[in-house]
């Protein structure tokens, strides 16, 4: 992970006790993989961006926008604290045009394709087929995640302070990419994983899509219960989508 230097740096000149700080960040930080359109020295290939998606064989490609797709074998040890299968690609699929997240419910679709199923290349038919994004390999290093907004609470009650302080520096610490698998979400306006009612169970950030890509105009969250991703059943995350301002 890189330094977390100017992270301190800031709470320290806001008056934030360096105790606290650390606290803070002892109880709070996650790593993350990030990927990125980086050079091959940066990180292995761990997926792409756009494309075409690489569905299975027997099944239809999913009348969406195509986003990304990640090697789950290729990210690397440790990269989050998320029980990810060891192996298999997950292809993110999701209309983010005019108003579409908030008045379709099939919006969005998350695929796991398992390691060995035939693929191939494909997207799908119809009169009037869903925008192709232009292709990238995606590099994938290791990144701390913090959330950007924090809460004032009795242990530590510069928490919303805190939050602020990563909402500036972490620029500065996190490489950055056009996927985030695992950490926190970058939240504009709503959490996705604590300002939605989806039910109990221990939610968690699944993946962070558009943070760097300049054909989306916002971030895709992809959310799933912990029982769930460590049983495979992929089909239970949801999506919700943040835009600026």
């Amino acid at each position: 992970m890189r330094s977390m230097d100017s992270f301190h740096d800031l709470a320290r000149d806001q008056g934030i006790p360096p105790d606290e700080v650390e606290r803070w960040l002892d109880a709070t930080v996650r790593p993350c993989a990030m990927l990125g359109a980086w050079s091959p020295n940066d990180g292995p290939v761990a997926g792409r961006l756009g494309g075409l998606p690489p569905m299975p064989e027997d099944e239809p490609v999913p009348d969406l926008p195509f986003l990304a797709s990640v090697d789950l074998a290729a990210i690397p040890p440790g990269a989050t604290d998320l029980p990810l299968p060891k192996d298999g690609t997950l292809l993110f699929f999701a209309d983010t045009s005019e108003s579409t997240p908030w008045t379709r419910r099939d919006w969005f679709r998350l695929v796991h394709v398992p390691v060995g199923r035939p693929v191939s290349e494909r997207g799908p038919g119809g009169e009037r087929p869903p925008r192709v994004h232009s292709a990238h390999d995606l590099h994938a290093v290791i990144d701390p995640s913090l959330p950007n907004r924090g809460d004032h609470t009795e242990e530590f009650p510069h928490g919303e302070e805190l939050g602020e302080v990563w909402w500036e520096t972490a620029g500065d610490v996190q490489r950055g990419g056009s996927v985030q698998m695992g950490g926190y979400p970058w939240v504009w306006n709503n959490d996705p994983v604590t300002d939605y009612d989806h039910g109990p169970g221990d939610w968690t950030l699944l993946a962070e899509i558009g943070a760097d890509d300049g054909d989306l105009s916002g971030r895709v969250h992809w959310v799933i219960r912990r029982d769930d991703l460590a049983a495979g059943r992929f089909a239970r995350a949801r999506a919700c989508y943040d835009t600026a301002g």
